[in-house]
C-alpha cells in the first residue's frame, strides 16, 4: 500500500508537467479532469489512493504523529485518565478539555468535521463514477466496497465526537442542488444502521487476505471490525458478539503477536495481529511521533516528552498473582512497586529505573541535571506524573527523524476484548468469554480469570483488561464515554508518583498530578460541541444539547 501512496504521487506529477507543443489533442496538465480520471481502472484506483491517504486514526492527526491528535504533541489519551501532557503550555487537552472551557466556538477538534466531509464527498464521487464504468466486474466491485467501507470509516469518526450527523451519500453542488445540499442530522440510531449495512455489504465483495504489496487495503475482516466496533460503541450487543464472533471464526489467520511490545514496531508491521493499518513511509507519509513521545533525555537524543502517564493508569496493572495493589497483591512491595508485574506494564510505561534506549531512565528526584524526572510544577518540562510513554515507540528510531510507522486501527485484541463485552452484556458470562480474555492474559504473564465470576463482576475484569491491553492507542476517552461513567472517573485529580531518596533508600509517595484536575459536565461533555461555523453555514443542523 506505501507503494501506492507513491504511485499516486507520481501520478499527480504526471499531469502537472509542461506540455508537448507537437500534440494537439492534450488534456489539461494543471488538474485531473473527470475524462482523465475515469478513464480506466488504474486511473480510478488511483483517486482511490488518494481516499486512503486522507486516512486518519482519530479525530485529527498531522504529519507529524499517526495517532489521534489535534495538535502534534497531544494525542487522544491524554484527554483521559490514562496519561495528561507533559507540558501545559497551549495543549487542548489541558488548556479547553481539562478545564471545561471549550463551546462551538472553541472546538477541541477545529478541523475534524470539515476534514471527514471533505473525505466522505471524495467516496461520494469515487462511487458515482466507478459504478457505471466499464471496468473489469470483479475491480469494480473492490473498489466499490473499499470506497464505502472508507465512507463508513468516516462517518464514524465523526459519530464518535458528535453523535447523530448527516448521512450524505451523493456528492453535493450547490451550483446545481441549490439549498438541497443542507441537510438535518441523522439520528445516532439511523448512522449505526448505516454503518451496519455499508460495512456488511462491503464485506461480502473484499477479499480475505491481501497480499504483501497490497498492504493497508481493505479486507473483510476490517469491514467487519468496524462494524462490530459500532454496534459495541450503540450498545448493540447481540449484534456486537455475533459479528465480532464472525472475525474470530473467519479463517484468515488472525491471532495474538507474541511480543506485545514488538507487534507496534516497524520491523513487525502488518503482523498477524494486524487486522487493519493506515500505512506510512519516511519521506511520502512521514511521522515523528519518536521526538514529541519519548522521555526527554535519551541516549540518542532529546524529545518533547508530551505524554506522561498517571499513577492511576499504573494502577490498573495486575501484578502476576493476578491482583492489583488495591486488591491486596501478595506480590506487591512497596519499596520496588514495579517488579512482578504484568508484561504489559513495562511494554507500555517507562517507570524509575527502566531500562530504555539502552540507559536508564530515572524520574526520582535529587540527580542532578536529570531532565527526566518528576516535574510538579508542570512548567520545568520533565514528567508530570513520574513516567514517560514506552507503548508504541519505536526505541530503534532516533528521536526527532523522519520515519513512518503505521497506525494500527484495530488488531486481534480488539476483537476478543469487543466480543468479550458483548457477549457478557447481552448473555452475561459463558466459557467464550473467559476463553477470549485469558487469551489476552497469557501473553501478559497473567493467570486466568477466576472462573464462577457473576455479569457485574466479569464486567469490571473485561473493563480493566481492554483499559490495559488498548492503553495508548485512542479509545479510552470513548470507553468513558460510552459507559457513562466519565463524571466519575474525573470527579477527582489524576494522581502522579513522588520518588524521594531518604536515608539512602527509595521513598514512594502517590500524590495528585500537577494541574491533572478535569472539569467534566455530564449533562453536555459526553459529546463535543458541533462547530458554530457549521451550523452558521447550515442552518438545518442542529447542536448538541447545553452547548
Amino acid at each position: 500500500m506505501k507503494n501506492q501512496v507513491i504511485k499516486f504521487i507520481l501520478f499527480l506529477s504526471l499531469f502537472s508537467s509542461a506540455c508537448n507543443d507537437e500534440i494537439l489533442d492534450i488534456q489539461p496538465t494543471d488538474q485531473l479532469t473527470d475524462a482523465t480520471v475515469w478513464s480506466n481502472a488504474a486511473n480510478a484506483g488511483l483517486f482511490l489512493n488518494d481516499i486512503y491517504n486522507s486516512l486518519n486514526p482519530g479525530p485529527q492527526s498531522t504529519v507529524f504523529t499517526n495517532l489521534p491528535s489535534e495538535i502534534s504533541n497531544d494525542p487522544l489519551d491524554n484527554f483521559s485518565d490514562n496519561s495528561i501532557g507533559g507540558s501545559l503550555a497551549g495543549i487542548p487537552s489541558y488548556v479547553n478539555f481539562a478545564s471545561g472551557s471549550y463551546g462551538p466556538s472553541t472546538p477541541i477538534f477545529p478541523g475534524h468535521w470539515d476534514s471527514m466531509y471533505k473525505a466522505i464527498r471524495k467516496c461520494n464521487v469515487f462511487i458515482e463514477n466507478v459504478s457505471p464504468a466499464d471496468y473489469d466486474a470483479n475491480v469494480k466491485k473492490s473498489y466499490i466496497a473499499q470506497a464505502r467501507f472508507l465512507r463508513a470509516y468516516f462517518y464514524k469518526q465523526l459519530m464518535n465526537l458528535y453523535g447523530g450527523v448527516p448521512i450524505i451519500t451523493k456528492s453535493l453542488n450547490q451550483s446545481e442542488d441549490g439549498e438541497s445540499i443542507f441537510q438535518a442530522r441523522n439520528s445516532y440510531e439511523e448512522c449505526v444502521a448505516f454503518l451496519q449495512t455499508e460495512c456488511e455489504e462491503a464485506a461480502t465483495d473484499l477479499p480475505l487476505k491481501v497480499t504483501a504489496a497490497e498492504a493497508g487495503r481493505v479486507t473483510k475482516g476490517a469491514a467487519l471490525a468496524l462494524k462490530g466496533e459500532a454496534e459495541l460503541y450503540a450498545s448493540k450487543w447481540e449484534d456486537a458478539a455475533a459479528t465480532n464472533l464472525k472475525i474470530i471464526n473467519l479463517g484468515a489467520g488472525y491471532d495474538l503477536f507474541a511480543d506485545y511490545a514488538g507487534l507496534f514496531y516497524v520491523a513487525n508491521e502488518n503482523n498477524k495481529e494486524v487486522i487493519f493499518d493506515i500505512q506510512y513511509a519516511a519521506n511520502v507519509k512521514p511521522e515523528v511521533k519518536e521526538g514529541y513521545w519519548n522521555p526527554v533525555k535519551t541516549t540518542d537524543g532529546t524529545s518533547f516528552g508530551s505524554v506522561n502517564p498517571t499513577q492511576d493508569m499504573v494502577d490498573t496493572y495486575e501484578f502476576l498473582d493476578g491482583k492489583t495493589e488495591a486488591e491486596g497483591s501478595a506480590l506487591f512491595d512497596p519499596s520496588n512497586p514495579y517488579a512482578n508485574r504484568d508484561k504489559r506494564f513495562a511494554a507500555s510505561i517507562i517507570y524509575d529505573g527502566a531500562t530504555w534506549k539502552g540507559g536508564v531512565i530515572n524520574t526520582r528526584l535529587g540527580i542532578a541535571n536529570n531532565r527526566n524526572q518528576l516535574d510538579e510544577s508542570g512548567s520545568g518540562g520533565g514528567t508530570r506524573t513520574g513516567y514517560w510513554l514506552g507503548k508504541i515507540i519505536d526505541p530503534s528510531i532516533v528521536p526527532r527523524v523522519s520515519a513512518g510507522q503505521n497506525s494500527i486501527i484495530w488488531r486481534y485484541a480488539d476483537v476478543l476484548l469487543n466480543y468479550a463485552e458483548a457477549k457478557n452484556e447481552n448473555t452475561g458470562p459463558d466459557q467464550s468469554i473467559y476463553d477470549a480474555i485469558n487469551k489476552l492474559r497469557t501473553r501478559g504473564g497473567l493467570p486466568n480469570l477466576t472462573t464462577g465470576l457473576t455479569q457485574d463482576q466479569m464486567r469490571e475484569k473485561i473493563r480493566r483488561e481492554r483499559r490495559v491491553e488498548l492503553f495508548f492507542e485512542g479509545k479510552r476517552l470513548f470507553d468513558l464515554w460510552r459507559w457513562r461513567i466519565a463524571e466519575d472517573v474525573f470527579s477527582k485529580p489524576l494522581s502522579a508518583m513522588k520518588i524521594t531518596v531518604v536515608a539512602g533508600k527509595l521513598v514512594y509517595q502517590k500524590q495528585p498530578a500537577g494541574g491533572a484536575k478535569v472539569t467534566f459536565d455530564k449533562s453536555k461533555n459526553y459529546l463535543m460541541p458541533i462547530p458554530a461555523a457549521v451550523i452558521a453555514q447550515n442552518p438545518k443542523i442542529t447542536q448538541n444539547p447545553g452547548y
